[in-house]
């Protein structure tokens, strides 16, 4: 796909087309993963901190407003379309296993390093769950 057009006189510019094109949409969903855990981290940090809860507790409650966070930022943001919570929700709970497995088998069974594997299934599992957000939950 071309992303950039010519004028009149044959200079290029950029073609606005790269804005709804699927590797866009898929920075966008990059993007609020980043900021979800970010969120994550710094909700967990303060009711540990400052609030004095469990850090596990803390961890659960920032979770559960990650997860509202990423269903509005994707709503709003990467798909520009109300989705199913219920089964985006589920999807999470899928990716979570999938991605915990994985790790555990390509660093039990294949021995690679615990950090490198967790690098590999992230960005691979990112993919899977991009596209069962896409054509799943918000059926884009």
């Amino acid at each position: 796909m071309n992303y950039t057009k010519s004028n009149e006189l044959g200079q290029n510019y950029f073609n606005p087309k790269i804005l709804n094109s699927n590797y866009f949409r898929y920075f966008k969903f990059l993007i609020g993963g980043g900021l979800s855990l970010l969120l994550n981290l710094f909700i967990t940090f303060i009711l540990t901190e400052y609030v004095h809860i469990w850090y596990m507790a803390s961890f659960a409650i920032a979770l559960g407003m990650e997860i509202f966070f990423l269903f509005l930022y994707h709503s709003v943001i990467t798909f520009k379309k109300k989705g199913n919570f219920i089964l985006f929700f589920l999807i999470i709970l899928f990716i979570s296993d999938l991605n915990w497995i994985l790790v555990y088998l390509t660093t039990e069974l294949l021995n690679w390093h615990y950090l490198f594997a967790i690098v590999i299934v992230a960005g691979t599992v990112s993919i899977i769950n991009f596209l069962f957000n896409k054509y799943f939950v918000f059926k884009v």
